[in-house]
């Protein structure tokens, strides 16, 4: 936990939480002006797991090759960018990860800032939500990516097979 909350603004920070887990997350943490981990830590236990942020990369090149639709956002006090669509290929180079393309999804994520990333599964808006929040070093996020919906407006079973599993993997590992 973050040193900026006291014992009982953890307590009270719980308690929200579990009346009301589909507040928007980084709102939160902006009210409370400590960082988005600390608010996703106090989440029920139930809905979260942290992997290290050294799983960056295979995460990333694992859902590139599913080649099909997740939900990349990034989201600041004055916007919130979101792309769906299919992964693109990354490499690593010059200390970044780099999405390839033109078009749609690119650009240099600098991996190494990454120090968690936490499998969250959680109702928003009275849907089931699943998705992975990227947090750097201070706590504060860095992307997010969401498990992509069917036709039929559901959660991708096969996105969540393989990213429960994979969370499971690494959280055994620690």
């Amino acid at each position: 936990m973050n040193p900026t909350l006291n014992a009982e603004q953890i307590t009270a920070l719980q308690s929200r939480l579990a009346k009301n887990p589909g507040i928007v997350l980084e709102q939160l943490a902006d009210s409370l002006a400590c960082p988005l981990q600390t608010v996703i830590e106090c989440l029920p236990n139930t809905l979260w797991q942290k992997m290290a942020g050294s799983q960056f990369v295979p995460l990333l090149d694992m859902m590139h090759a599913w080649h099909s639709s997740l939900t990349v956002i990034s989201n600041s006090n004055d916007a919130i960018l979101e792309f769906t669509g299919p992964l693109p290929y990354g490499e690593v180079s010059h200390g970044f990860y780099n999405w390839q393309g033109s078009t749609g999804l690119h650009g240099h994520l600098r991996f190494s800032q990454c120090s968690a990333i936490y499998w969250i599964e959680r109702p928003f808006m009275n849907k089931p939500t699943a998705c992975l929040i990227f947090c750097n070093l201070s706590g504060d996020p860095m992307f997010k990516i969401f498990v992509g919906r069917n036709e039929a407006g559901e959660l991708r079973q096969d996105q969540l097979d393989a990213l429960r599993q994979f969370a499971a993997q690494q959280s055994e590992a620690q």
